[in-house]
C-alpha cells in the first residue's frame, strides 16, 4: 500500500508519459484496459500509477495479478475520495514529463498516447483533447490510424471561454503536460468528477488543443458511467465545476461569469422542467431568465443556486471534501 501528499507537488520531470488510471469497481474491465495500456505503441519512456479508490470488488487483487511482471509500476490504495481526489493522488506521483490518464474501463487505440504526444508537441500547447466512442458490443471497436494520423491539431482560440461555453472534458481521450497539470493545481477535489474542472483549471494557465481523431472506446450502458448513466450527476458536477472556478477566480473579466451563469441556469432549467416537472415561473426558471440579464449579480453565487435543480429527487455525490448538506454540494 504506497499513498501520496493531497497538494500536487511540481518539480522536474524525465522526458516520457505516466499514465495515471483510478479505479473503483472495475473487475469486469480491467484485464483489457491494462492490456490497451501496456500495449501502447512508442518508444518513450512511460510509467503505470493505478490509484484504487476504495474498491470493494476485485480490482485490487486483479490489478496486482496483471501488473505483476511490470516495470515501473505502481498500485495505490486509498479510502474512497471519488475521481478528482484519485486522479490527483495519482498525478502527485507522475515522476515524466507529460500525464496521460485513463478512465478504468476504457480502451486505447495501440497509437493513442503516440499520436497525442506528437501532437501536443506540435502545439506546445498544456493538453490535447481527442474523440472517445462509445460501445454496445466490443465488436463495434475500431480505429483507422491513416485517418487519426493524417489529423491536424487544431490549438482553441479564447481557450477558456470556449471551455466554459462547449464543456470541453474527458480523460482518456487526453495527453496533459505535467507542469500545466501541476500549475494548474490538479483537479478540483470539491467536485465528484474530475474532468471538467481539470480542463477549466488548465486553460486558465495554458491553451489547449483540439484533435478531432478517435483513439479510444468506452462501455456505453454502464449504468455506474457518469457519462452514460448518471446524468444528473454529470450536469451537477458541470455546474459545480464552473461555481467552484468563478470563486477562486473573482478577477476574470466579467464576460467569463455572464457565460458561467448562463449556462449553469439553461442546464439547470432544463433539467429542473424535463426531469423533475417543475413548470414555469419556478425558482429555475426565474434564475434562467436572469442569466440572459444578470444586473447586480454575483454570477459565483448564483450559479450556486442552480445546483439544486439536480438534486430534487435523486442524489448527487459530493466531492472529497466539499461541504455536505448545505450550499453547491446540498444532496450530496
Amino acid at each position: 500500500m504506497e499513498s501520496s501528499n493531497d497538494a500536487v507537488t511540481a518539480g522536474p520531470a524525465a522526458p516520457g508519459v505516466s499514465f495515471v488510471c483510478p479505479v473503483y469497481n472495475k473487475e469486469r474491465y480491467l484485464a483489457a484496459v491494462c492490456a490497451a495500456m501496456r500495449g501502447q505503441e512508442g518508444g518513450f519512456d512511460r510509467e503505470f500509477i493505478f490509484v484504487d479508490d476504495g474498491s470493494n470488488d476485485r480490482s485490487v487483487e486483479l490489478l496486482r495479478d496483471v501488473t505483476r511482471d511490470w516495470p515501473d509500476t505502481r498500485i495505490v490504495v486509498q479510502a474512497n475520495q471519488g475521481p478528482s481526489g484519485s486522479t490527483n493522488t495519482g498525478c502527485d506521483l507522475a515522476r515524466l514529463s507529460h500525464i496521460k490518464l485513463v478512465g478504468s474501463d476504457d480502451l486505447l487505440a495501440p497509437f493513442a498516447t503516440d499520436l497525442l504526444l506528437r501532437r501536443i508537441e506540435e502545439t506546445g500547447v498544456g493538453a490535447i483533447y481527442s474523440i472517445q466512442r462509445y460501445y454496445r458490443d466490443a465488436a463495434e471497436i475500431a480505429y483507422d490510424r491513416a485517418a487519426a494520423y493524417a489529423e491536424k491539431p487544431r490549438v482553441v482560440a479564447d481557450h477558456l471561454y470556449q471551455a466554459m461555453r462547449h464543456n470541453f472534458s474527458g480523460t482518456t481521450g487526453t495527453l496533459f503536460r505535467r507542469d500545466a497539470f501541476m500549475a494548474a493545481g490538479g483537479c478540483d477535489k470539491r467536485v465528484f468528477a474530475e474532468d471538467f474542472s481539470l480542463c477549466l483549471r488548465i486553460c486558465r494557465h495554458r491553451p489547449i488543443a483540439m484533435l478531432e481523431a478517435v483513439t479510444c472506446w468506452g462501455p456505453g450502458e454502464d449504468p455506474n458511467r457518469i457519462m452514460t448513466g448518471r446524468k444528473n450527476q454529470l450536469l451537477h458536477d458541470y455546474n459545480a465545476a464552473l461555481h467552484y472556478f468563478l470563486g477562486d477566480n473573482p478577477d476574470l473579466p466579467a464576460r467569463y461569469g455572464r457565460l458561467a451563469f448562463r449556462r449553469c441556469a439553461g442546464r439547470a432549467w432544463k433539467w429542473a422542467s424535463r426531469e423533475e416537472g417543475r413548470g414555469w415561473f419556478s425558482r429555475f426558471w426565474w434564475l434562467n431568465a436572469w442569466s440572459y440579464a444578470p444586473l447586480f449579480c454575483d454570477c459565483a453565487s448564483a450559479t450556486g443556486e442552480t445546483l439544486k435543480a439536480f438534486s430534487l429527487s435523486r442524489p448527487i455525490r459530493a466531492g472529497y471534501g466539499a461541504a455536505r448538506g448545505s450550499g453547491p454540494s446540498s444532496g450530496a
